[in-house]
């Protein structure tokens, strides 16, 4: 005799298929498929390299940044000549700045593009838009062509994120123009002299 419980028969085995393993699916590409969808530039989404920015950090470094530059003015001057470079250097230690801070959090909003120290203070300071070392000088190209003893520094600039333009000790030695020019006692005002052009004015 059959006994039925639930319209099942004692005994009776029921196979039912498990369902699929749910795959854990990371935040951001959640959210940069959400913004495909939508049409939307997910460029800008917020993206893992953002979130271990400490945000509260970055808005202590820019009370200590406010305290150095006034207007966007006063950036470009700083950088404007070597000795400006030596004082401005000399507040940033004294206010404790952590610059390699505020790189790692310019290399962020960047999308991972070199961009200079000053044209980030600009930016992050007064709202300019953070143009990339690529930009900065494709806007002074007429002023490096007339200046072609300074592309082996112009090269060496390109490539470093947050770093100033300077004359490394390197880039001196692996050019007979410059080590010449160094030797002769020129190069430092000429340098200054080409400073001033590339970083005195606003591009």
């Amino acid at each position: 005799m059959t006994i039925l419980r639930n319209e099942q028969p004692v005994g009776t085995i029921t196979i039912r298929p498990l369902p699929d393993d749910v795959m854990e699916v990371d935040p951001v590409v959640l959210a940069n498929m959400k913004a495909r969808l939508s049409g939307n530039d997910h460029l800008h989404v917020y993206d893992r390299t953002d979130r271990t920015i400490d945000e509260l950090a970055i808005q202590k470094e820019k009370q200590k940044l406010k305290r150095i530059f006034g207007s966007c003015y006063q950036i470009y001057d700083a950088f404007s000549s070597l000795n400006n470079i030596n004082s401005t250097k000399q507040e940033l230690e004294l206010e404790k700045v952590d610059r390699k801070l505020l790189a790692d959090y310019s290399f962020v909003k960047s999308r991972e593009e070199n961009v200079d120290e000053l044209d980030f203070y600009a930016s992050f300071l007064f709202g300019k838009d953070l143009v990339t070392k690529k930009v900065r000088i494709l806007r002074h190209r007429e002023l490096i062509r007339q200046q072609p003893v300074f592309q082996p520094i112009i090269d060496d600039y390109c490539g470093k994120h947050f770093d100033i333009l300077k004359i490394g000790q390197e880039v001196i030695q692996m050019n007979p123009e410059l080590t010449k020019l160094f030797k002769e006692r020129k190069l430092v005002a000429m340098f200054d002299r080409f400073l001033a052009e590339f970083y005195g004015t606003e591009i």
